[in-house]
């Protein structure tokens, strides 16, 4: 897609949930599924690059547009809105990579809907800003009782690209933090694997084995669809498939693994998957 079809269709196009995805990128793991070997750091680093020319080439229309969807308005659930909302958040991750995190940090604290104010917290994790903390602890308070916005929560900062594997340690001692607790395993350590930049090293594969491992003495079956996140581990370039590979001998020779788990594991290192 050329640069004056995109400026048209900012200009022009009406089906704002339409346009929020034809402006959108496919995903890094979108991204895998369609490459030979898979190299995670040339993925993530070629990816956040094209973002960041379609956010600075078309930076005057993408604040046109903001401001224009951001305007005051009550909210409803018609298409139109939904659109209007999808549209405006979406301008808002491509600025927010350009540095503009007041406009986030103004969007957030004055949001009057989950759906403004979950992406501008996603677009203010993103990145080391002066908002990062305030707003992690202010969307605590203010959702602590709400067990479903708090699996968001803890799912957005494993996601966020600066999250670390020290950080995602750190929140799994948190006190809303449980290994018995499937859905918060899965906010926590399902999205940390979907974290493409700081997932796929030493340290991130060691995290996953030793929660695959604790796992497994308290559900197997939850603990073997953790294991599947090495299933593909053939796939990526040596550098990675190699740490993959050790993590896998490493549970498949643990003692009294579940028959869930070894299935998984060995039938992944024998290369039937």
């Amino acid at each position: 897609m050329g640069l004056p079809m995109i400026k048209n269709l900012i200009n022009n196009e009406s089906d704002y949930s339409l346009l929020s995805e034809m402006i959108s990128l496919p995903s890094e793991q979108i991204i895998h599924q369609n490459v030979g070997k898979i190299n995670v750091q040339q993925v993530h680093n070629q990816r956040n690059q094209s973002i960041l020319s379609i956010a600075s080439t078309f930076k005057d229309e993408l604040l046109e547009l903001y401001d224009q969807l951001n305007a005051p308005k009550a909210f409803d659930l018609s298409t139109q809105s939904i659109g209007e909302r999808a549209l405006k958040n979406k301008c808002l991750s491509y600025l927010s990579k350009l540095g503009e995190y007041d406009i986030a940090y103004q969007q957030f604290i004055k949001a009057e809907c989950m759906t403004d104010q979950f992406g501008a917290f996603q677009c203010l994790l993103d990145s080391e800003n002066r908002y990062r903390v305030e707003v992690i602890t202010q969307f605590y308070k203010q959702h602590q009782s709400d067990v479903q916005v708090i699996d968001k929560w803890f799912s957005a900062q494993c996601l966020a690209s600066v999250t670390s594997v020290k950080d995602i340690r750190d929140l799994m001692k948190h006190e809303l933090f449980s290994m018995t607790n499937p859905n918060r395993i899965r906010s926590v350590i399902g999205s940390f694997s979907q974290n493409s930049l700081q997932f796929h090293c030493k340290k991130g594969y060691q995290l996953a084995t030793e929660v695959i491992l604790e796992l497994d003495t308290l559900n197997p079956q939850i603990a073997a669809r953790f294991a599947s996140i090495f299933n593909h581990w053939r796939r990526f370039s040596e550098q990675y498939s190699t740490l993959q590979e050790n993590e896998l001998k490493i549970i498949s020779n643990s003692n009294e693994l579940s028959n869930d788990v070894y299935e998984i594991v060995n039938t992944s290192l024998k290369g039937k998957i």
